[in-house]
């Protein structure tokens, strides 16, 4: 199995084939969505981010942004 391509410790389960980028749990989501892409109708990661099974990557920003606010005020 291939590794994430931002964590190489981890498998890279999903896989863009736009970036030509494996991905881990943690990194799975459509890093450019409002672009097109050829790819998109077949995409298991938009599949599952439509299904709400993937977080998109605008809402795991505001999440780690949040975390790193909270970090900061503590």
């Amino acid at each position: 199995m291939d590794k994430c391509y931002r964590h190489p410790d981890r498998p890279g389960n999903y896989f863009c084939q736009k970036d030509g980028n494996r991905m881990c749990e943690e990194c799975a989501c459509c890093h450019s969505p409002n672009i097109y892409c050829q790819y998109r109708g077949a995409c298991v990661i938009n599949m599952l981010t439509k299904q709400g099974e993937i977080t998109p990557c605008a809402d795991k920003a505001n999440d780690e942004q949040e975390g790193q606010d909270e970090k900061v005020s503590a």
